[in-house]
């Protein structure tokens, strides 16, 4: 601002010693000019902006996609009036999770001429899980010469929703082999046959099968056969019931987005790789303060539960960060998955309080910097490896 004052000031001295040792008639004229040139600048600036014959509008191209998928914002001026718009200088939302493909992504600048709208776009990568707003922060119109400012209304920003990925997770992985161990199987019928060769968790034999008919029950299928067979397998064995898994996203997150993001999808893939093995999960997330459980059967349940995560988000502090009212009541809670970002005393608390009614805890911590203790703990790396702690 300063700079463009003294520039303007050096123009009409300028102006004036050409008038004085050049031509009078030219030099005044230019001095003139240059001192009538805000007044009219500013004249201008304050009819539109009194009249609102500017307006901003703001729209996304879309409001869901998946990680690494871009986004684009699209922000258009209209301009209803005779005379032209001076600059519109725009301030964007910076989301943390959506990476600006562009770097002055930050500020937009947008002229419009007399009755007419100009359209700038800016192009947003999805880098974390997550629920974001991306739109104009912050709106001035600057008159022409850049020496004022007036504020402008902003238009409501686009939310956007960016679903977790689905992390591979062996189903031979350690954590998935302690998991499988907290179920049990029904195996004293003598029609149980060992003919697929399979080996379930903790030396379990695998069953038999035969293909999908119209009929069967879907929840009999199994799937991790049927993808090797690239044809639906069921299990024949009616006998053997399995006691689901019950798995928990914790309620309370941390300060570091990965490590939120990284519990999110340590759940998805942990309910996946025990489906692809042979058992049947629920999830438990709490949102907007209400638990909520997924039965996790086949393969839709985790797409389902996938889209609804889109919209969770962690408190930054919770009393019920486990459902043990629900699992105490349904009686399944003896052996549970809890994922966290946030593994502090707090939630050891709560544990121990679940652990007097029958819950026992194995504790899937992305926290880096965890307090908290547990009888059985995990740590859940960056690849979604995991290795017990304790």
């Amino acid at each position: 601002m300063l700079s463009k004052i003294l520039i303007y000031l050096t123009a009409i001295a300028l102006g004036v010693l050409f008038a004085l040792f050049l031509s009078a008639q030219v030099g005044w004229t230019f001095v003139y000019v240059l001192v009538c040139a805000p007044l009219l600048s500013l004249g201008v600036t304050l009819f539109l902006r009194l009249r609102k014959s500017v307006s901003l509008t703001a729209d996304a191209n879309r409001t869901q996609l998946y990680k690494r998928e871009t986004v684009t914002l699209r922000v258009t001026a209209v301009n209803k009036s005779v005379f032209p718009a001076p600059a519109v200088k725009i301030r964007l939302i910076a989301p943390e999770g959506l990476e600006p493909e562009q770097n002055n992504a930050g500020n937009l600048l947008i002229n419009v001429p007399p009755r007419s709208e100009t359209t700038v776009e800016a192009v947003y990568r999805a880098k974390v899980w997550g629920t974001y707003r991306i739109g104009a922060e912050k709106a001035d119109m600057h008159d022409f010469m850049g020496f004022f400012r007036f504020g402008m209304d902003v238009p409501e920003p686009c939310e956007i929703k960016v679903f977790p990925d689905i992390p591979e997770m062996e189903g031979d992985a350690p954590l998935l082999r302690a998991a499988a161990e907290n179920a049990r199987f029904s195996d004293d019928s003598e029609d149980t046959k060992e003919t697929d060769g399979m080996t379930r968790f903790a030396g379990m034999p695998g069953y038999t099968h035969r293909e999908y008919v119209e009929g069967d029950p879907i929840r009999r299928i199994n799937w991790k056969l049927s993808s090797k067979r690239d044809t639906y397998m069921v299990r024949l064995d009616d006998e053997i019931e399995s006691v689901q898994q019950n798995i928990v996203l914790d309620s309370v997150g941390g300060g570091s987005v990965h490590e939120n993001e990284r519990a999110v999808e340590g759940l998805l893939a942990a309910a996946l790789g025990l489906l692809r093995s042979g058992f049947e999960s629920t999830a438990y997330c709490r949102f907007d303060g209400v638990w909520e459980s997924f039965e996790i059967t086949e393969p839709a349940d985790i797409s389902a539960l996938q889209t609804r995560l889109a919209d969770y988000r962690f408190a930054p502090d919770c009393e019920s960060r486990m459902p043990a009212d629900a699992l105490a009541g349904d009686g399944g809670g003896a052996g549970i998955l809890l994922f966290t970002p946030f593994f502090d005393k707090k939630l050891t608390a709560g544990i121990s309080s679940a652990e007097e009614r029958g819950i026992f805890t194995a504790v899937i911590s992305s926290d880096t910097e965890r307090t908290g203790t547990a009888y059985q703990v995990w740590r859940l790396n960056e690849d979604f490896s995991s290795e017990p702690i304790n």
